[in-house]
């Protein structure tokens, strides 16, 4: 690492890089030099941090796409809508790389109990963001990513991102909560999927996935409704992974719920 001072970005009373509280060995010294800057100023914060401050933490660090391939992960599984790789757990703040091959698209989400975050892609993403009131999810706005965009990301954030382009591409992610919160409960755990088609929110502590495995949903709470725009835009994205799927494997349950897509698209899409 290079003995100059760095900085990566004024927090207010929270984390400045600097030398004096680098350590001279660390299991941190595996990774990538950015990344540790960016492990280092998130452990360091001596206050509570705001979804503004990490995003220009990340355009300040500036890490390289390049510098993520080792949590590369395109060949996941295509039941799985994008690839999802844990970088650093630090306890009240994770680090995700995820990665985005032609096609994949997350379901529509929150994240559990993340207060404050950010994303970072590395390719032209398609980003939706909802609204949900009443138990109506709807208003579904397109915020696109262009490559190296970083978003903000709080507590009330519900959306979806995914890659209709051609080319695969990584996105960065860091999410975190108050420290006094991390004994409690797990970052993104319980994160709710907005499922329109079964009319349920869906908790889970994994990848947020179209056609989300029995195991892998906690709870759910039903009678979640949808507005004709989030509706068309929901079914349209989950009838393209469950086709995917299908191609190369059986399943009954998926199969029904195609037909049931294809017949609503048909008749109000």
């Amino acid at each position: 690492m290079s003995n100059a001072t760095f900085c990566p970005v004024a927090l207010g009373n929270a984390a400045r890089l600097t030398d004096s509280y680098r350590p001279a060995a660390s299991a941190l010294d595996a990774y990538p030099e950015k990344l540790q800057w960016l492990i280092r100023a998130l452990q360091s914060a001596n206050a509570e941090l705001t979804p503004l401050q990490i995003k220009r933490l990340l355009q300040t660090i500036d890490i390289s796409e390049q510098a993520l391939m080792p949590w590369a992960d395109f060949n996941h599984p295509v039941t799985d809508s994008y690839g999802r790789k844990l970088v650093f757990d630090g306890g009240h703040f994770e680090i995700m790389v995820m990665s985005w091959r032609p096609g994949d698209i997350s379901a529509i989400h929150d994240h559990g109990s993340t207060q404050w975050g950010a994303v970072q892609s590395f390719g032209k993403a398609d980003h939706y963001i909802y609204q949900f009131t009443a138990g109506v999810l709807g208003n579904p706005v397109a915020a696109p990513y262009s490559p190296g965009m970083v978003r903000a990301v709080d507590h009330s954030l519900i959306h979806q991102m995914g890659n209709t382009g051609a080319r695969p591409f990584l996105s960065l992610h860091v999410y975190g909560m108050p420290s006094s919160w991390s004994a409690e409960r797990p970052i993104t755990g319980n994160a709710r999927i907005f499922d329109l088609l079964e009319g349920c929110v869906q908790h889970t502590d994994g990848g947020v996935f179209f056609g989300l495995p029995e195991e892998q949903v906690n709870w759910r709470r039903c009678g979640l409704r949808g507005d004709p725009a989030a509706m068309r835009l929901h079914h349209s994205q989950m009838r393209d992974r469950f086709r995917r799927i299908l191609k190369v494997q059986v399943n009954p349950v998926l199969q029904r719920k195609l037909e049931q897509l294809e017949r609503w698209l048909y008749v109000y899409g």
